[in-house]
């Protein structure tokens, strides 16, 4: 654990060493670009390279600080990673975004600004439930708040629905602000559910926020700007975080703290870019542009509701978990659902430029939300057939073979998904019997 931090700080100071930059070059560099907003090369590299960099060198310069403020994450029977890992991810990327916002001309508008004051809140919180667990309670009635003053304030509000079924549809009155506070609330926590694997709540988030850049601009270039140095920071923290960048585990975590803010921040976009004349993307295609957030959290919430448990209480159901029980590593349960939203995020953007009704989006959105549902209703009976067929191809035997697993019995992994799955049918049963 001491050499890997060791190497981070290199690789943290081989950045700064080799670009010859620190932090007040960076301001000097950030007031001689400003003088020539109008060049699109400044424009890049304000909303890229900086953030990239910041997000960088800020992760290298919290990871000592983290064990000090309690922001670690060790394992347990429901967290499953190896050693403890800082949860510093999100508050170097907010950070980052925050001293961009000083000096970067185009996050004042489009109140760019009030996105990332109104981010501290909900930073803060995340950061104090990593470190003394706060109930749902209390983190929903801030949650609440902020989403509020967004609509209320800052006029993040739907106001348009499209046409949904033919001949129905279109503006609301009344129901404006509350759908927009649930769809909010709801954002945040779909987010925030999926930061249960190395690389996963970060790559989603890039995959969003990028097609999002590319629908806004040049309508709006300066939202897509924001959006650009938000892709940075996260790409950033993922160097850190995702096994792709040639890691065998994750050097840090995002933290709920971060997974809350960027939650916040996609749904943020998705709301402002898809209402009113100036909009670049339809409400419906907000769906399919956040289509594995939303449908793993809704399924996950109907099935633990109808459970009789709190939509909110943890366990390993979701489809990431899914995958690595049915013999996936973590690498490719990460590629197999990246894949998934990317493919979803390529319908949302083609109905857009096709111009395909909303009521023909939304009812296929329906459809993949059931298939989806089903799917995870029988969890269980497909693991189990995956993993049957990836045994019977010598899938298993070759991964064994690659992370030194050879003398573990083929069927432990079915066995751990069993007990995990038959405990939960378990008190199922013991519920009802209960009530009768």
């Amino acid at each position: 654990m001491f050499a890997e931090e060791k190497s981070d700080f290199k690789l943290s100071g081989f950045i700064l060493k080799n670009i010859k930059i620190n932090t007040e070059h960076l301001c000097a560099i950030q007031s001689t670009l400003r003088k020539d907003v109008l060049n699109p090369g400044v424009a890049v590299i304000e909303s890229i390279f900086f953030p990239f960099v910041l997000s960088v060198v800020l992760i290298g310069a919290l990871r000592p600080l983290a064990s000090h403020l309690g922001l670690v994450d060790a394992p347990c029977i429901r967290k499953r990673h190896e050693g403890v890992v800082p949860l510093i991810g999100g508050l170097a990327v907010y950070s980052a975004l925050l001293l961009l916002s000083f000096h970067a001309a185009f996050w004042q508008a489009n109140h760019g600004a009030w996105l990332i004051a109104l981010g501290l809140p909900l930073l803060l919180m995340g950061m104090a439930d990593d470190r003394w667990d706060l109930s749902a309670k209390h983190r929903l009635m801030l949650e609440l708040v902020c989403a509020v003053f967004a609509v209320w304030y800052c006029g993040v509000r739907i106001s348009d629905i499209g046409v949904l079924v033919p001949g129905i549809g279109g503006t609301l009155v009344w129901l404006a602000v509350p759908l927009t506070v649930v769809g909010i609330v709801g954002g945040i926590n779909a987010m925030n559910m999926t930061d249960g694997v190395d690389g996963l709540a970060g790559g989603l988030a890039v995959l969003t926020l990028s097609a999002l850049a590319v629908a806004a601009y040049p309508m709006h270039s300066n939202v897509a700007l924001q959006l650009a140095s938000m892709v940075a920071a996260l790409v950033g923290f993922l160097v850190f975080n995702s096994r792709f960048f040639g890691r065998k585990r994750a050097a840090v975590f995002m933290g709920d703290g971060g997974s809350i803010f960027i939650g916040f921040a996609i749904v943020w976009y998705l709301v402002t870019l898809s209402q009113g004349a100036g909009r670049v993307i339809t409400p419906v295609s907000a769906l399919w542009l956040f289509a594995v957030p939303l449908l793993d959290t809704v399924t996950i919430m109907f099935r633990r509701i109808a459970r009789g448990n709190s939509p909110f209480a943890a366990d390993r159901e979701h489809l990431h978990h899914i995958l690595m029980l049915a013999g996936f590593g973590v690498n490719r349960a990460v590629l197999i659902i990246l894949s998934i939203h990317g493919l979803c995020i390529l319908i949302g953007m083609g109905s857009i430029y096709y111009q395909i009704p909303d009521w023909v989006m939304f009812w296929l959105f329906l459809g993949l939300f059931g298939v989806y549902y089903g799917v995870m209703t029988h969890a269980w009976r497909w693991m189990k057939r995956i993993k049957s067929f990836r045994e019977w191809a010598g899938f298993e035997d070759r991964r064994r073979e690659a992370t030194g697993e050879a003398g573990r019995s083929p069927r432990s992994g079915r066995r751990q998904a069993s007990a995990q799955f038959q405990g939960n049918n378990r008190r199922k049963r013991t519920s009802r019997r209960t009530e009768q």
